[in-house]
């Protein structure tokens, strides 16, 4: 899956992004429903900043995700190093146009929760976003910078984007954002943990326990100076066949969103699975094999949500084929 920036929330001119490494996503919309407000940004729970705890739930695998998802957020906010002198407030601080009512940057999806807290603190900004760079827990990497320029008379705010490796199969991005503007003599902080879950894939796209063969077949793109494809073969080995059907039901959902995608040519392997090699097809499923690699999957002729998995070269060695995955 390719990465692309967070969505910026409110107008401004953000300046010197660096090493953004986040899961792109869009539609913003309320979790396990079709409404489309605004990502919300309330605490799910109290946000009590200073006391790190920053991989939290990652080991309650009886959680659902959002569940797990809730719970880590709560350990990220808890994970931000409080400035000397600093002290919490329960409401964003009336300062700079109100700029830290909302985040600066949110993802676009609605498998989201976003805890946040506010604080007052000495010094300037940019002394506030240095001593959390030098004291922020060491499992934290610094995925990057930014600053954003308001209208005249507006203080501009400064952003830190700190994360934590993703949960495999569960949390797609662990995210801690410290925000910091002027205010009067000393700094209004805003922090913000950001954490998505993977969405649980319907129960119903599974390929059929009853498929006793599968036939593959590759279809070479346009970039191949025009060479054909290997004839399709068809996999009837009981343990092949149980291989490859384990392999497409163990993908992921692939998350919405704008990818960034290295040139797709068409090239991809076609699975048609069946009762026996001359039966109607219970399942296909279409692997890119060039641009972002995922998994078309249609069940019964219905499509299905798309897979994500770079798996080609997989099925290759499951079906013993002594094929070649097309190289650009």
């Amino acid at each position: 899956m390719t990465s692309a920036p967070y969505q910026p929330t409110r107008p401004g001119t953000v300046a010197a992004l660096a090493m953004m490494t986040l899961a792109a996503f869009v539609a913003l919309t309320t979790a396990g429903c079709g409404a489309t407000p605004a990502p919300a940004t309330t605490p799910a729970r109290p946000a009590q900043p200073g006391r790190p705890s920053p991989t939290g739930s990652v080991a309650a695998p009886s959680l659902t995700p959002r569940e797990r998802a809730q719970d880590d957020a709560a350990g990220i906010i808890k994970s931000f190093a409080v400035p000397p002198g600093a002290r919490q407030v329960h409401s964003p601080p009336q300062v700079s146009g109100a700029v830290l009512k909302s985040p600066m940057q949110t993802p676009g999806t609605q498998d989201l929760v976003d805890i946040a807290a506010w604080l007052i603190a000495p010094g300037s900004p940019s002394s506030v976003l240095g001593w959390e760079e030098r004291h922020v827990p060491r499992e934290f990497k610094l995925d990057g910078a930014a600053t954003s320029d308001g209208p005249p008379g507006i203080q501009p705010t400064m952003t830190d984007m700190f994360s934590l490796p993703p949960v495999d199969g569960v949390l797609d991005s662990r995210q801690l954002l410290v925000e910091v503007v002027r205010d009067g003599a000393g700094t209004a902080i805003r922090v913000d943990a950001q954490v998505t879950w993977l969405p649980a894939r319907p129960a119903a796209e599974r390929v059929p326990a009853r498929a006793k063969a599968v036939t593959i077949a590759m279809d070479i793109g346009m970039n191949q100076g025009g060479k054909k494809p290997p004839r399709p073969v068809t996999v009837s080995d009981a343990a092949k066949v149980r291989a490859l059907i384990a392999l497409i039901d163990g993908l992921p959902l692939t998350m919405p969103g704008t990818y960034h995608c290295p040139a797709d040519f068409g090239d991809s392997l076609t699975l048609t699975f069946r009762a026996s090699p001359q039966a109607p097809p219970l399942a296909v499923a279409t692997v890119k094999l060039s641009g972002c690699r995922g998994v078309a999957l249609t069940v019964g002729g219905k499509p299905q949500p798309g897979l994500q998995g770079d798996i080609g070269a997989r099925i290759l060695q499951i079906a013993a084929l002594p094929w070649k995955i097309p190289t650009l």
